[in-house]
């Protein structure tokens, strides 16, 4: 047989006539293609190799069927640093391989990892890249190996729009009116006559949902993009397409969608394609803090990453423009809809890909994990490279207990709270990452006694420095591949596809090193480890402790510290890059002192309540290229009004570009003079917070975003837990509660609200330093003695 090559796209599997058999999507030659390979499930068990055939008779009754393991043999595997024999049972089916480990009285390992996991492991494939193999029509007779490559994708983005006269749409009774789409050809699909030249008009809702099945079969996309869709667009699709006595087809070769769960997050898979879901991307990068945006709408987030917006249109007044015949606007709100959904998942393509190949997860599956997940797949991958066995998810009590010890943290010295000059910034580069490497942290790397080879943590556990662990072979593989691509990319010309792919692939690198040292600590973690953890965090703090001796010793001031970075009082610029050099000479290889930057001027404020201490990571700086960067003040928090953000972010600008106090002070009065007035938009008022509750439960006490939230739904608008949230605290009610308003239901502003909880909060704790009091600002802008005018 001849040798053939595809790219591995993903995996699922298929039960036939007892035989159980992986479902390939490949492409080849423009087009894509499923393939079959006969593979058999199987887990490990910890048992004498006497009890092989034991198991090999076993027999359990499931139903309407006997099930017994296929095979047992016997393999040598690494547990821990020791090499040990384990029973290999084989199953028929995956749904025996949980039947088979409940019945056997010994320790099982790998019965839970997913099968088409499984194969990925056990044949080291890599996503987006290229698989070697030998066929026979449609079966894969042999899996020769995989090689890296960059798959080449085709992208189709849709969305829907639903006629909606109670605000929020209703499967089962409201239909959609409108489906647009964007990839190589664009339009929009409707029942109502319309004069934008890209709608395409047919006779009703059904005849809409078929449409839309020929284009996409038509297109034949390999992957199509939504916003939301998970959660909306597909069920939505698939309810109405029930309803009208027809189907939705998006996959290629069936109709199957499939929901899938990864923890807190829903994806629907769909046969033959990859559907990705924007708004869990987006979701996760909000978490890392890769994406600033103050809303997770595609509004927000176009607008944040893009530099385009939605069309303007008030989504539950649609259906009146509907009934009315106004369908050219619909049409361009719809389109518009579909063109930043297609923008924005060929802007995060590349970086998810990238995910996708280093840590062996299909496609579809990265776009909807979580960092400690993506890492646990990175480590099973490398696990089973080197003869490792894996270790089993904890258990419900395991994760109590962890969650109940609790890892202790970085060190923080707080700053006297002030305005100071001449700031340099130190941190170490990657410093868990690099500690764990340095000094060879992992659960196996653990010993009881101290020899040779042998280090002491400062939190009192012993590593074993000379085998690399795993954990630290592969961050130590990820450190040193970053260092590669970063080079790369000062010789790549900045806007090319090349210079894109690179940096995509440095950005997934990063992502990817940061988690390591959060999954050692995560309860839930197969590789968690109290002591390791612990003695990362140790380990952090003895060489910060250090760093601040060190700095004092030769006449620096240390204003502050916290985890990894160190702020210097200096003189000379020359003295900094000194010490630093001084510093690098005496740590280990992996670990760095860097300069962030030299700042100028920057401003500390002052904890809550009496203490004399400022606040843990509240700070702003200017930079020598005029740029402020600025931590925990309410400008980075989406939960304030754009009011008190600006207000704060004029004042600092004033304080320390300008340096001038009284434009400060003039500042705050302006914005308490317009709220006032009466001269503040509802926008510049709006707070926007995400729910962490129920709208619809029932608590005792009602939060300000709960009840605008009820007050939403009650309007017709589709608002749950995790939605984000946008209202105004109006002049009605006698509560903050009851005063608060949808931001498009509102008409008024409450003044004094936002006067007293809003703006000067967001300033006080700065105009503190300049010796101003709340009073004096609401009365003119007087000193705290109240007796000198400015």
């Amino acid at each position: 047989m001849v040798m053939k090559k595809a790219f591995f796209l993903d995996v699922g599997y298929i039960v036939r006539n007892e035989k159980t058999y992986l479902s390939l999507l490949l492409k080849g030659k423009g087009r894509a293609v499923r393939l079959y390979y006969e593979y058999y499930p199987y887990f490990l068990v910890d048992a004498p190799e006497d009890k092989k055939e034991v198991i090999e008779l076993m027999r359990i009754s499931a139903g309407n069927e006997m099930v017994s393991p296929l095979k047992v043999e016997t393999v040598k595997l690494l547990a821990g640093a020791k090499e040990k024999k384990f029973l290999k049972v084989y199953c028929k089916k995956p749904a025996h391989v949980p039947l088979l480990r409940k019945a056997l009285p010994f320790q099982c390992y790998e019965s839970e990892i997913p099968f088409a996991k499984r194969f990925i492991l056990d044949f080291q494939l890599i996503p987006n890249g290229i698989i070697k193999y030998e066929r026979e029509g449609r079966m894969i007779k042999r899996i020769i190996g995989a090689e890296p490559g960059g798959v080449p994708l085709t992208a189709m983005a849709f969305d829907i729009e639903t006629y909606n006269p109670s605000g929020t749409p209703r499967g089962k009774k409201d239909p959609i009116i409108m489906i647009s789409y964007c990839g190589r050809k664009k339009g929009v699909i409707t029942y109502k006559n319309s004069s934008e030249n890209y709608v395409e008009v047919v006779k009703n809702e059904k005849e809409l949902i078929e449409r839309f099945n020929e284009i996409i079969r038509a297109e034949d996309p390999d992957i199509l993009f939504g916003y939301n869709s998970s959660n909306f667009d597909i069920p939505y699709l698939t309810e109405r397409a029930r309803i009208n006595g027809t189907e939705l087809l998006l996959g290629r070769w069936g109709k199957r969608i499939r929901e899938v769960r990864k923890g807190l997050v829903k994806g629907v898979k769909v046969d033959g394609r990859i559907h990705i879901d924007i708004y869990p991307i987006i979701r996760f990068f909000g978490f890392i803090g890769i994406i600033k945006a103050q809303e997770f709408t595609l509004d927000s987030i176009a607008s944040e990453v893009l530099g385009k917006r939605k069309a303007k249109m008030r989504k539950d007044e649609m259906w009146k423009l509907w009934d009315s015949g106004k369908t050219d606007e619909i049409a361009i709100y719809s389109m518009t809809d579909a063109e930043l959904t297609a923008e924005l998942g060929q802007f995060y393509l590349p970086l998810e890909l990238e995910l996708s190949t280093i840590t062996r997860l299909p496609l579809f599956e990265a776009c909807i994990s979580t960092s400690g997940q993506l890492v646990e797949n990175l480590l099973m991958y490398n696990a089973v490279s080197n003869g490792m066995v894996i270790p089993p998810k904890p258990a419900g009590d395991e994760i109590r207990e962890r969650i109940a010890n609790p890892i202790k943290g970085a060190f923080v010295k707080l700053p006297e709270p002030g305005i100071y000059e001449n700031i340099a910034v130190l941190d170490f580069r990657g410093l868990y990452p690099s500690i764990i490497v340095s000094y060879n942290i992992d659960p196996n790397t653990i010993v009881n006694e101290k020899g040779d080879g042998v280090l002491e943590s400062p939190s009192g556990v012993l590593f074993n420095t000379k085998k690399k662990g795993l954990i630290p072979m592969v961050l130590e593989h990820l450190i040193d591949f970053r260092a590669n691509l970063k080079k790369q990319l000062k010789s790549l010309q900045p806007g090319t596809e090349e210079y894109a792919r690179i940096l995509a692939r440095s950005q997934a690198v990063k992502i990817l090193s940061n988690s390591f040292y959060g999954y050692l600590g995560y309860p839930r973690s197969r590789w968690y480890s109290k002591k390791c953890a612990d003695s990362v965090t140790a380990w952090g703090r003895k060489h910060i402790h250090e760093t601040i001796e060190a700095a004092e010793k030769r006449g620096f001031r240390v204003l502050y510290a916290d985890t990894d970075s160190v702020f210097l009082i200096y003189n000379q610029k020359r003295d900094v890059i000194n010490f630093i050099e001084g510093i690098n000479r005496s740590l280990p290889e992996k670990m760095e002192l860097e300069l962030e930057g030299f700042y100028p001027r920057g401003v500390f404020v002052s904890k809550k309540g009496k203490e004399e201490k400022g606040a843990k990571k509240k700070y702003a700086l200017l930079g020598e290229d005029g740029r402020i960067k600025i931590r925990g003040f309410e400008l980075v928090r989406r939960d304030w009004s754009m009011i008190a953000k600006e207000t704060q972010r004029r004042v600092l600008e004033a304080i320390l570009k300008e340096g001038s106090k009284k434009k400060a002070v003039e500042i705050v009065r302006e914005s308490i003079e317009r709220l006032r007035s009466g001269r503040v938009s509802l926008e510049e008022l709006a707070i926007v917070t995400q729910l962490n509750k129920d709208p619809k439960g029932g608590y005792e006490v009602i939060s300000p975003e709960l009840s605008a939230a009820r007050k939403a739904i009650e309007n017709g608008v589709l608002v749950e837990r995790g939605s984000m949230i946008s209202y105004v605290i109006t002049k009605k009610g006698a509560s903050i509660s009851e005063k608060a308003m949808p931001t498009d239901m509102a008409k008024d502003y409450d003044a004094d609200y936002y006067i007293n909880n809003q703006v000067l909060p967001a300033v006080m704790k700065i105009l503190k330093e300049l010796g101003y009091d709340e009073y004096g600002m609401k009365v003119g802008g007087r000193q705290a003695e109240l007796n000198s005018f400015l």
